[in-house]
């Protein structure tokens, strides 16, 4: 009941943020599908500062299987922390290829750069040699055009 009683107010919502950024960073399943089962909204959290949202978290560390419930929250797949990195950009600099099948899956945009320095999941695959990321990338990097073929 201590949790239901910190939600109404925007310091409960602030924290259980917070706590379903930890439990995407540390891999703690139950933990994210409570705090989504009770509030589908948390997953649109950021972090102050570097924006990071728990997508961004789960994907960095290789949780995939938080990486499918968020998705399956609503999340934008494709959204963006301060640097304009994606997930996606951050599976491929970790080389966590299960989470870049997830997110392709779910059709993440393969093409959108980062702020920085115009990277793409590709670049950050390839400059850190992660080649299973790079053929997963690959395979859906030339986008059909079906008139082309006519």
């Amino acid at each position: 009941m201590r949790f239901l009683s910190v939600m109404g107010n925007s310091f409960g919502c602030s924290a259980s943020g917070e706590r379903l950024v930890s439990a995407a960073r540390d891999g703690d399943f139950q933990e994210a599908k409570a705090l989504l089962e009770y509030n589908p909204r948390l997953a649109r959290y950021s972090t102050f500062g570097v924006r990071n949202s728990p997508l961004h978290y789960s994907a960095a560390q290789g949780h995939h299987e938080i990486v499918t419930l968020l998705l399956e929250s609503g999340v934008d797949i494709n959204l963006r922390n301060y640097r304009g990195q994606t997930a996606l950009m951050q599976a491929c600099q970790h080389g966590h290829w299960e989470v870049v099948q997830t997110l392709m899956l779910f059709r993440a945009n393969i093409h959108k750069t980062d702020y920085l320095n115009g990277g793409t999941a590709l670049h950050f695959a390839a400059l850190n040699g992660h080649s299973r990321c790079i053929r997963l990338l690959l395979v859906d990097y030339i986008p059909s055009h079906p008139d082309v073929c006519e």
